[in-house]
């Protein structure tokens, strides 16, 4: 495996200590914080890989823009966390409004339940048979009332990530993005 390079590293670490800083060393918001940005550093450390794997001249220039594009969102971003970490602007609120989303989207993600496979159990056992739906009116009702409030959520978070993006391309930095990672619950 290649190694990454030092100014890499080197900015990750001012990233880490960074991050600390901006949301006043409190431990679950840097891990929080830290957790949003950790999927735009491993997107970068997976460019220089290839970059390092000396690929042909086209893809070798189109990596080589990728990566001057995101050192300048890295450092926008970085300014944005010094701001945060120095003051108690809208910086700082911005950082601890994120790391409460992250830690909001995260705890809804993880919150679903999957059925599980159990070797135990027969082939034809109850829990792998397809429940009847019930078509009382109280369920249907309540059937839509989830439909509604899914559809709201949707609707909600789709405006937030539009308005993210929007300003991750007007001033050139970058707010993180969320990906859970792990087991899930099961029932």
């Amino acid at each position: 495996m290649p190694m990454l390079p030092s100014s890499f590293t080197s900015l990750y670490r001012l990233f880490l200590r960074t991050s600390s800083a901006s949301v006043l060393h409190q431990s679950l918001a840097v891990r929080n914080i830290r957790s949003l940005w950790r999927p735009i550093f491993s997107d970068a450390a997976h460019v220089i890989e290839k970059l390092q794997a000396k690929p042909c001249e086209r893809e070798q220039e189109l990596l080589r823009n990728w990566l001057r594009n995101w050192e300048t969102q890295m450092d926008r971003t970085l300014s944005l966390l010094y701001a945060s970490a120095t003051s108690r602007g809208l910086p700082h609120k911005l950082t601890r409004n994120l790391s409460q989303l992250y830690y909001a989207e995260y705890d809804r993600m993880t919150s679903r339940r999957y059925p599980v496979w159990n070797a135990q159990l027969p082939k034809n056992a109850r829990e792998y048979q397809i429940p009847v739906p019930d078509t009382t009116q109280k369920a249907l009702n309540k059937e839509e009332k989830a439909r509604q409030a899914q559809y709201l959520e949707d609707r909600a978070w789709n405006a937030l990530s539009f308005a993210v993006k929007m300003a991750e391309s007007r001033d050139k930095l970058s707010l993180g993005r969320v990906v859970v990672k792990g087991k899930l619950w099961q029932t």
